[in-house]
């Protein structure tokens, strides 16, 4: 799944689960090209922030030729290792996550930063590094790859909320598509809902699952002529009606 600042899906390919994310880069970048035809110019404003499962050094060099911003994890545990003696000076990130810049091992066709990230976990202390030409300063380049996670949170939220994805498999790989298309649709109008008609209320922070069980459930009445809405009227007793009636007649003031 890839992203829109809406939190609107662009782009939801289906692979099988023993493909690698590294052979999944290149076609997901050229099918959101064709589809979202935008001068090459916009790509400096695009942002890739990828994990080190996407590839190694000629991947990243890959994106980079063809114009776009970068934020990526490295995929080595070996290069990690030799990176992490190299840092001079460690600055907090977390109180069990440090950052340290390092000159970077690899000539790309841009110059890059690269960061290596020390944090703690329950064996002991593991190093792991960034790539980035954000050139911003080692703390704000962590905080900002551990942004990233938007995507994991709607598939997961498409998955195990309101849409239940998960719940619903289809034997043949074309049905299979088609109803992660259709879950598209319904993610993306959710978006747009949440978006357009919940700010300022108090369902303003609601997710997918919240919105689908409790407010498209509000019992109610709604009255249509001639393809015109004439009037919505919502069941007093629902603890939600009252604020939802609110939200709609904001919008449609």
């Amino acid at each position: 799944m890839i992203l829109h600042p809406y939190r609107e899906s662009l782009l939801s390919q289906l692979y099988p689960g023993y493909q690698h994310s590294s052979n999944c880069l290149e076609p997901a970048v050229r099918t959101l090209e064709q589809r979202l035809p935008l001068p090459a110019g916009y790509r400096r404003k695009m942002l890739w922030r990828l994990d080190g499962g996407f590839g190694g050094d000629d991947k990243l060099d890959w994106l980079l030729a063809r114009g776009y911003r970068l934020l990526a994890k490295g995929c080595s545990n070996r290069r990690a290792a030799c990176l992490a003696p190299q840092v001079r000076r460690w600055q907090p990130v977390t109180p069990t996550k440090y950052v340290g810049r390092v000159p970077t091992p690899h000539a790309f066709c841009r110059p890059l930063d690269t960061f290596v990230i020390r944090y703690h976990t329950p064996t002991g202390w593991k190093h792991t590094y960034l790539y980035s030409d954000l050139h911003l300063s080692g703390r704000a380049t962590a905080q900002c790859y551990d942004q990233r996670g938007g995507a994991e949170t709607e598939f997961r939220s498409d998955k195990s909320g309101g849409l239940h994805l998960h719940k619903r498999r289809k034997h043949k790989r074309d049905a299979q598509e088609a109803w992660v298309l259709l879950t598209d649709i319904a993610h993306n109008y959710l978006a747009w809902f949440a978006r357009t008609i919940l700010p300022a209320s108090p369902f303003a922070d609601w997710g997918c699952l919240r919105i689908t069980r409790d407010l498209f459930h509000i019992p109610g009445w709604v009255q249509i002529a001639q393809g015109q809405l004439l009037s919505v009227k919502l069941l007093k007793s629902s603890p939600y009606a009252e604020a939802m009636l609110g939200c709609l007649q904001r919008f449609w003031k």
